[in-house]
């Protein structure tokens, strides 16, 4: 019995030994795991310390450069790494790696969010023959790229490349709000869906979404090899025409989608014969690009034949950098005017209540890109001649024709407001410098202004207004105004933003009436007065427009330059 109780004591004794064991060898993995994690928080907090402009720089190495939001993140967390353990990256990190390599989808480069530097880190631990722990300076490196990459992605994504003041780049609408992206950091990494979070930071308009999808699908033609260079002796080339160049043509116009498949036609072949199904490609692709749609090759449409697939990428880029700025908070009503299209829409939600051809400002007299909103409008307006255009224009017409203000229905303002007699200044004498009058052109069929004027404020004195020069209407390209913005269908604007109310009828006979007469609107609409020189339609119709006052080429340029700035974040 002795030696029974004996056996037993021996078994729980060794028992006892064997945990003690186990016990301590799980407390020195714990001390080392503790360890190796204390020393990456130390490397993290000594990078990030070595970033601050005011600490020495590091010596034999380049001062780091983080965005705002590394530091505050970090410090949240005791600079404890995010993306990495002792065992090496976490899944979070080749979820971003992957999110960051498709950043094309978006027109953004995944090459200004450490992409190199961050495969260059984890292809060193994934070795040829297996695993190789990274040290704690590498991880800590490691660490932080990736949530710098987030951050500068996630920033790009959520309010576009070019931060700060856009008025360099001709825009002059208030900031998009952009969300909190430590807490998207955050969400990401609980979550684990370090993706969606991100792509959730993207505008999730129709616009964007659908230009989205245009980059993918001229990516892809880029991919292929593009489309083939159509020669200069194919202008002029028109349905029922013969040539060795027809075949080219077709080939052309079936890459970029213009042209619809055919039981009769492959894209590697076809006839030389100039069809009604080619006429009608052609007629699609002028459309597409606000040419006039005849469906002849004439000089306009090769050149816009002939621009590279990569430079109409580079151009959908750039517009999607434009639809990140785009503020979403509009209200219910909004009047959308696209320049470089000519065009006015105003938008109720996803619906388009009316649209309109508008005439802009030319080349030298730019119409600027901005926001307001309209409270009223009025009926056969008085026309005040800006002080350029008087100078300049009017005076010189008043020296040569007498009677030119009988025939304008034009008076003379004196500096206090007062109509004096046009004879009574001598005009011979005008010049930029003493001018002191205000002209003014009375209500009637000459007024300029027609017998709508559509009133937002704004700092260009720029507004929407009729015109008694219809013909303007039917040009392909509209920039003739000196700023302000000619709309063909005031009447149908007007009712569109009174909802209905007074009726048609009376609005019409108040502006037969000749007497001006100002009418508010029930609400006031915001209008938005933008420039794209890309975008796809409601049909998915890719849209391409002339750059008319060459915006986008300094925008890319801005763009490509953002890579070397430190982004923002919203505290």
């Amino acid at each position: 019995m002795v030696s029974c109780i004996g056996k037993t004591l021996l078994v729980v004794f060794s028992s006892l030994v064997l945990l003690m064991a186990s016990s301590g060898q799980n407390a020195l993995l714990a001390a080392g795991s503790a360890m190796e994690a204390d020393e990456m928080a130390v490397a993290i907090q000594n990078r990030i310390e070595a970033a601050n402009p005011r600490n020495p720089a590091p010596s034999g190495g380049e001062r780091p450069s983080f965005t705002p939001g590394v530091k505050k993140f970090y410090a949240r967390h005791g600079f404890r790494p995010a993306w990495v353990d002792r065992e090496g990256p976490l899944p979070a990190a080749d979820a971003l790696l992957n999110a960051l390599q498709k950043a094309p989808r978006h027109g953004l480069r995944p090459e200004d969010y450490h992409l190199a530097a961050i495969e260059d880190l984890l292809s060193g631990f994934w070795g040829f023959f297996g695993r190789n722990p990274l040290s704690a300076e590498e991880s800590a490196n490691l660490d932080l790229l990736l949530t710098d990459a987030f951050f500068r992605y996630a920033s790009d994504l959520a309010s576009g490349r070019m931060k700060g003041d856009k008025r360099k780049a001709h825009w002059y609408l208030r900031e998009r709000v952009a969300p909190d992206l430590g807490e998207a950091l955050e969400e990401a990494l609980d979550s684990g869906q370090v993706q969606p979070v991100l792509e959730s930071l993207a505008p999730i308009t129709p616009s964007y979404i659908r230009l989205r999808m245009a980059l993918f699908k001229y990516q892809e033609i880029d991919r292929r090899g593009g489309w083939p260079f159509i020669p200069s002796d194919a202008a002029g080339l028109k349905k029922g025409a013969k040539s060795r160049r027809v075949a080219l043509l077709r080939k052309r116009l079936k890459i970029s989608g213009d042209l619809n498949a055919s039981d009769h036609f492959e894209i590697t072949g076809g006839t030389d014969l100039f069809d009604e199904s080619l006429d009608q490609a052609v007629r699609t692709f002028q459309q597409r690009h606000g040419l006039y749609a005849d469906g002849a090759v004439g000089p306009e449409t090769l050149e816009a034949l002939n621009v590279p697939v990569a430079q109409r990428i580079r151009q959908i880029e750039v517009n999607l950098e434009r639809l990140r700025w785009i503020p979403e908070d509009t209200g219910d009503q909004v009047v959308v005017i696209n320049i470089p299209e000519f065009r006015l829409r105003v938008l109720e939600g996803s619906d388009e209540l009316m649209n309109s051809r508008i005439v802009v400002g030319k080349y030298a007299q730019n119409t600027p890109v901005f926001e307001s909103r309209i409270s009223h409008f009025i009926l056969n307006p008085y026309w005040y001649v800006p002080r350029s255009i008087a100078v300049d224009e009017v005076v010189p017409l008043i020296l040569k024709y007498p009677e030119y203000f009988y025939w304008e229905n034009m008076k003379v303002l004196s500096s206090s407001g007062k109509v004096i007699p046009p004879w009574e200044v001598n005009w011979e004498k005008v010049t930029a410098s003493n001018f002191k009058y205000q002209l003014r052109q009375e209500p009637g069929p000459k007024n300029p202004l027609g017998r709508i004027k559509f009133i937002f404020p704004n700092p260009f004195d720029v507004y929407l207004h009729d015109t008694p020069d219809r013909h303007l209407f039917e040009k392909t390209v509209r920039s003739f105004s000196h700023g302000c913005i000619r709309v063909e269908k005031t009447t149908d604007l007007a009712m569109t933003l009174l909802r209905g109310k007074p009726s048609r009828e009376e609005l019409v006979s108040a502006m037969d009436s000749g007497e001006m007469k100002t009418i508010r609107l029930p609400k006031a609409v915001e209008i938005q007065v933008l420039y794209f020189t890309a975008w796809a339609d409601a049909d998915g119709f890719v849209q391409f427009r002339e750059d008319i006052y060459r915006y986008d080429a300094p925008l890319q340029l801005a763009m490509e330059q953002a890579a070397h700035r430190t982004a923002t974040e919203k505290d």
